[in-house]
């Protein structure tokens, strides 16, 4: 019984992967939201990521039943921070849980392609004013299965400052 729950698990993994990096087979514009959501659980597991500044790890897990992505950048350092992405109705929402300690929120806009990338507009946020730095948009593109490219732009006064850009690679086995 545990033999056959174990290859079930790996078998739903390998769906959900497939569908992060292939697709689901429906045409864009019907329920991409939510195709655009099943493909953010496909990142589930240990990335390593490269960034001007450094090098990290990244984390991404799936929970409270499946309705949540966890993203878990720099974990366990003094510059950890979360975004959490989940539906809301139709829509993909996310919000970042940043190091500077705002919380700016973000909606998927349009559809979403996986190889041109989902672009996340801001939609508000807490703990900030209009003119303080918070990372104020953002664009996930899905490569392969096992690359990942984002790009955030900080905002601060009201306009861009500066855009960080993630190159991140699923260590193996994950």
């Amino acid at each position: 019984m545990r033999r056959t729950l174990e290859i079930m698990m790996i078998c739903g993994t390998l769906m959900v992967t497939t569908l992060a990096v292939a697709g689901d087979g429906t045409a864009p514009g019907d329920g991409g939201a939510s195709q655009a959501f099943a493909r953010l659980k496909g990142l589930a597991g240990t990335w390593d990521v490269k960034t001007p500044e450094g090098d990290g790890v990244i984390t991404y897990r799936v929970g409270s039943a499946g309705s949540v992505v966890i993203e878990d950048l720099f974990g366990g350092t003094p510059h950890e921070m979360m975004t959490v992405y989940h539906m809301d109705g139709d829509d993909l929402v996310a919000t970042h849980y940043c190091a500077a300690g705002n919380q700016p929120r973000f909606r998927l806009e349009g559809d979403g392609d996986p190889a041109a990338g989902y672009h996340f507009a801001f939609a508000g946020g807490s703990n900030m004013k209009p003119t303080d730095g918070h990372i104020h948009e953002g664009t996930i593109r899905l490569i392969d299965g096992d690359h990942v490219e984002s790009e955030w732009v900080f905002w601060k006064d009201g306009r861009p400052q500066d855009a960080m850009t993630f190159t991140m690679t699923r260590r193996s086995g994950e």
